[in-house]
């Protein structure tokens, strides 16, 4: 199965991490304007894959920011959380 899915952002997005510690993956909530996506990983994947995964989008999410800044002629003077 194929997708690809694309998000034009409004004035309002929201992005959320939902954590259930150990009991469950935890789950990332995009939300804008009556769509949603959510992302978590399948629980057959084992936790180094689960972590890599989370590195990796991590390491793509820093880098769209730095676009965006470089793209707007905006610096941030704070690091996400």
């Amino acid at each position: 199965m194929s997708s690809s899915i694309s998000f034009h952002l409004t004035e309002k997005p929201y992005v959320m991490c939902h954590d259930y510690g150990t009991k469950r993956s935890p789950i990332l909530a995009v939300q804008d304007s009556g769509t949603s996506l959510t992302l978590y990983a399948r629980d057959d994947l084992t936790p180094a894959e689960q972590l890599a995964f989370a590195r990796e989008l991590l390491a793509a999410v820093t880098e769209y920011a730095a676009a965006v800044e470089t793209y707007t002629g905006t610096e941030t003077t704070h690091q996400p959380t």
